[in-house]
């Protein structure tokens, strides 16, 4: 078996060209919103990553534990969960 090294990044870590690829990402899977009209109904509407604020994408991924390499690609999935809790992540 063969070892690498990666270094991962959190969102707020990734040069802001590299964060496009995370909210290109994350628009894959939108997430569902309540709206309330001005008749007081609640709707629903998908709700894409990339029409958030930035507090907010960085809010989600850091609870969502998402770790990415250095051009916005997802790579947490690579790190097992033992590793993921530790504070390794490269700032």
């Amino acid at each position: 078996m063969k070892q690498i090294k990666i270094d991962a990044y959190q969102y707020n870590d990734l040069e802001d060209q590299y964060k496009t690829n995370v909210k290109i990402w994350l628009d894959e899977h939108p997430v569902e919103c309540e709206e309330e009209d001005e008749q007081g109904n609640i709707t629903y509407k998908y709700c894409y990553f990339s029409e958030m604020d930035e507090e907010d994408l960085e809010d989600h991924c850091k609870l969502n534990k998402y770790l990415f390499n250095k051009y916005g690609e997802p790579i947490h999935h690579l790190i097992n969960k033992k590793q993921r809790g530790k504070n390794n992540v490269r700032r």
